[in-house]
Formats: structure tokens, C-alpha cells, sequence
């Protein structure tokens, strides 16, 4: 067999192409499918514009067409997998949604209203069912119950507990003048999640887990003895 003529005519274009297919197929890898099925059209393509004296512009096109096919979710795939394009500060955002991958947050932001504090305002009542959902940005937000008061800084999930169980708020919450904060509109993040079982999945993970951070730090009041004072 002669390799030189062999690699030098348009019978290698259609073995390259078929090669990126088998190989496509038998991957999982649903980015890494659609580039080796991309490649496999554009072998098919050369193959098509070399094989005859004039090209099969026919074929070209239909590959052309069956190729560009896969170019959008090729993007989409990307786009889901990369933080590409994401400014400093969105970059700062995401690390406060570990469970996530770029595109579930992408997703997630679409429906958020970041807001800056003129002035101290209440987030979240106790005892009253909450409208939103809201991330902290910034420090200075208080928190009240039972009397008591704690201030919370960034990166932490207000009325997470309502929304998973669906009662009232289990404490005050209000953003200080100068404050940051993200807000989620309760209906709109409940219709995400009912169209997308993924996203429901994301969201309810990455809220327990927020809960069970919070858990984790907290520390119940000791119980009275019942023993007698003598045996304590």
C-alpha cells in the first residue's frame, strides 16, 4: 500500500471521520460526543469537497448544517462548566454556592435582585411568613430572637428555613444602612424549581447544607442536673 498517496487523497477524510464517530459514540462525556462529532463533520466535509473534480456542495451543506447543530450546545455545555466571563465579583458570589457548577448559578442569578441598604430595613420577621430569600453580602445585618442579638457577616442564607419547610420566620433579620444583599422572590425560585429537578436538587442541597453549617456553630444551652447538688 502506498501511505504517501494514501494520506495525500481524500480517502483519509472519510477514516478520520469515521474514527470520530465510533470514538464519539463510545464515550459518556457528553461535551467531549458532540466536539468528536463536530470534527467527524468537518473530515466529512473535506471529504465531500475533495473526492470528486467539483465539490458535492449538496453534501457540504447538509454536513454543514448537521455540524452547526452541535455548536450550540456545545456553548451551552460550556457555559455550564466554565466561569468564563463572570466579573470579580460574581466570582466572590459563587463561593457562597459550593453545591452549584457555573451554570446552575447563572441560572440562579437571573432570578436575583441584588440590593444595596440606604437605610436599615427588616428582611425577615419573626413569626411571619418571609417573601424572599436573601444571601448576605456584606457585614452589619442583625439578627434578633428571644432577646437576643448576633450580627452576621457575609455569605450567609436568610429564611432558608421557611422556605424548605414553609412557616413563618424563626427570627428577625434587618440589613443595616450600607449593607448588600441578594434577594430571591420565594414564587419565582418555587417555579424554577418545579421546571428544573436538577436546579430543585441544587438549591435543596445547598440550603440544608447551609443549615447544617449553621448547626454545626451553634451551641444548645445546657440542661439543669437532675442530680443532687452534692453528686454534680
Amino acid at each position: 500500500m502506498d501511505y504517501i498517496a494514501y494520506l495525500t487523497s481524500a480517502k483519509v477524510f472519510v477514516h478520520l471521520a469515521t474514527v470520530c464517530y465510533v470514538f464519539g459514540l463510545l464515550t459518556r462525556r457528553e461535551l467531549l460526543l458532540r466536539v468528536l462529532l463536530l470534527s467527524g463533520t468537518g473530515f466529512y466535509i473535506l471529504y465531500y469537497y475533495f473526492i470528486a473534480e467539483s465539490p458535492l456542495w449538496e453534501a457540504i451543506i447538509a454536513s454543514v448544517l448537521i455540524g452547526a447543530s452541535s455548536l450550540p450546545v456545545i456553548y451551552r455545555i460550556f457555559r455550564e462548566r466554565s466561569t468564563f466571563g463572570m466579573s470579580d465579583d460574581m466570582l466572590t458570589l459563587y463561593r457562597s454556592f459550593p453545591t452549584f457548577n457555573p451554570g446552575q448559578f447563572r441560572k440562579m442569578m437571573k432570578r436575583a435582585q441584588i440590593i444595596n441598604a440606604s437605610e436599615t430595613k427588616p428582611l425577615l420577621r419573626q413569626g411571619v411568613i418571609p417573601t424572599h430569600l436573601y444571601l448576605t453580602i456584606t457585614d452589619g445585618f442583625i439578627l434578633e430572637r428571644d432577646g437576643r442579638n448576633a450580627e452576621l457577616g457575609p455569605g450567609n442564607f436568610l429564611g432558608e428555613i421557611s422556605f424548605l419547610l414553609g412557616g413563618p420566620a424563626t427570627a428577625t433579620v434587618s440589613a443595616t444602612r450600607g449593607t448588600s444583599y441578594v434577594a430571591w422572590e420565594l414564587g419565582a425560585l418555587r417555579y424554577m424549581m418545579e421546571t428544573s429537578p436538577t436546579m430543585a436538587n441544587a438549591v435543596s442541597v445547598l440550603l440544608n447544607k447551609d443549615i447544617a453549617r449553621k448547626l454545626a456553630v451553634s451551641f444548645p444551652n445546657a440542661p439543669p442536673s437532675m442530680l443532687p447538688n452534692n453528686l454534680t
